[in-house]
């Protein structure tokens, strides 16, 4: 998930707001600012960690790049196979 920080804060307002409001966390003002920001983090981290495996998975399959190619792999469909291995072993969900 390739999201931007802007994103990743509208996301995390919307779902700060609608939790607050519908009670499913109580707390001291401004809970709603508080709540979005542990959200925004959650968020960030899971996305620089699926950064982080893509990039793992870059230099996997550039060490393997010519036996991909002459084998007639798709390297788009190699890339999501290692991609997805590596974040269920990681216990990732994407």
């Amino acid at each position: 998930m390739k999201l931007k920080d802007e994103h990743i804060e509208q996301i995390a307002k919307i779902l700060a707001r609608r939790v607050v409001r519908e009670g499913l966390i109580q707390g001291k003002d401004p809970l709603e600012e508080k709540v979005g920001k542990v959200i925004f983090k959650v968020i960030k981290n899971d996305v620089e960690k699926e950064k982080a495996i893509d990039e793992e998975v870059h230099r996997l399959l550039k060490a393997h790049v010519k036996d991909i190619e002459a084998h007639h792999i798709s390297y788009h469909k190699m890339f999501q196979r290692v991609k997805e291995k590596l974040a269920r072993e990681r216990g990732l969900v994407l």
